[in-house]
């Protein structure tokens, strides 16, 4: 036999698979971190296809080989349009991963990525409080309420061991207030909407921007951030340059940061910061190479746009859940090549 096989996972097998277990999230992010840096994994830029304005639709394809024990290549491709939500009652992005053997290239499986890529995004976060925030912390501010928020709230009960005041601002209030009430419920952690951004920011002791306002509208000032914050920057714009430029630290996923047009990019392009400029990688952090935060005053901006590496670690992780419980459905690519 030459048949080529392999599964298909809808996004409720994903999510019997593990794909709603955060605490699982934030390891294998963090263990992707960890290989980025050591060698072990890679990925190029992702190409990106935009269209209809810098903060309009686009699709993003993050390709990736994590390595060590996971010895796994994939594709993430994830098709985005901010107003989703508004117009259609449907989320701002739809992700598919691949997975693939790397010896032979043939597909292991083919799954809903939107789910992992939620999730993940909240891992970054995870890993980022871990190695940067004051572990004394109690205080959280989100800035928006979209399935991002969500997942970073998802993360920051994970390892916030003190966490008991959590703030949301968003411009929709009776929104924020729905949302408030959701969370508090779900995760059994207090949850209040506040009535501005700057409330939202001021005396929080971790910080994270969850919008997606364009390069013209950032807003969170410096004098918002309090001694000690950790700020998580998963998002375009939120930060102002002044705010990331106050902060005694950046630390940052990689060099990418600075090649694409969002806030660091944009800062890179006037020569305000750049690889040089920043205090480290969190791989570099995670593996020891540099230290972390150093004391419970130091204000440090944690800036990671989002790695394919960690898309493709957790698809496998599923996939071998999902072989383990019999689930999925199995497709055939071909009984035998056409051409060899």
């Amino acid at each position: 036999m030459r048949s080529v096989n392999f599964l298909f996972l809808s996004q409720e097998d994903v999510i019997a698979c593990g794909g709603l277990d955060m605490a699982a999230y934030i390891d294998a992010v963090e263990k992707s971190f960890s290989l980025l840096d050591k060698g072990e994994s890679m990925e190029p830029d992702p190409p990106m296809l935009m269209f209809g304005g810098q903060a309009g639709r686009r699709v993003t394809m993050h390709p990736a080989f994590v390595g060590a024990d996971v010895n796994t290549v994939g594709l993430k491709w994830t098709p985005a349009n901010p107003d989703n939500p508004r117009t259609i009652n449907m989320p701002r992005a739809t992700a598919m991963d691949i997975i693939n053997d790397p010896m032979t290239g043939h597909p292991l499986a083919l799954m809903d990525g939107t789910i992992i890529s939620a999730m993940r995004t909240g891992g970054v976060t995870g890993v980022g409080f871990k190695h940067l925030g004051r572990q004394d912390a109690t205080t959280a501010g989100l800035l928006g309420t979209g399935v991002i928020a969500r997942t970073q709230l998802m993360a920051l009960k994970v390892v916030m061991k003190k966490l008991k005041d959590v703030k949301v601002f968003d411009l929709f209030g009776d929104k924020a207030k729905a949302w408030a009430a959701e969370m508090s419920a779900e995760l059994r952690v207090p949850v209040r909407a506040v009535a501005s951004a700057q409330e939202c920011v001021e005396d929080s002791d971790v910080v994270v921007g969850c919008t997606t306002v364009s390069a013209d509208k950032r807003y969170v000032k410096a004098e918002w951030l309090k001694e000690g914050v950790l700020y998580s920057n998963i998002s375009d714009n939120d930060a102002t340059f002044e705010a990331i430029l106050s902060c005694d630290k950046v630390v940052v996923d990689g060099p990418r940061q600075f090649t694409i047009p969002v806030v660091m990019g944009l800062m890179a392009k006037e020569g305000l910061i750049g690889m040089d400029k920043v205090h480290a990688t969190i791989g570099e952090i995670v593996n020891g190479k540099k230290p972390g935060r150093a004391n419970d005053r130091e204000k440090i901006f944690y800036s990671c746009l989002g790695l394919g590496v960690h898309d493709i670690i957790n698809a496998r992780r599923i996939y071998d859940e999902a072989r383990r419980q019999g689930r999925g459905v199995p497709l055939q690519l071909w009984k035998e090549p056409y051409w060899a």
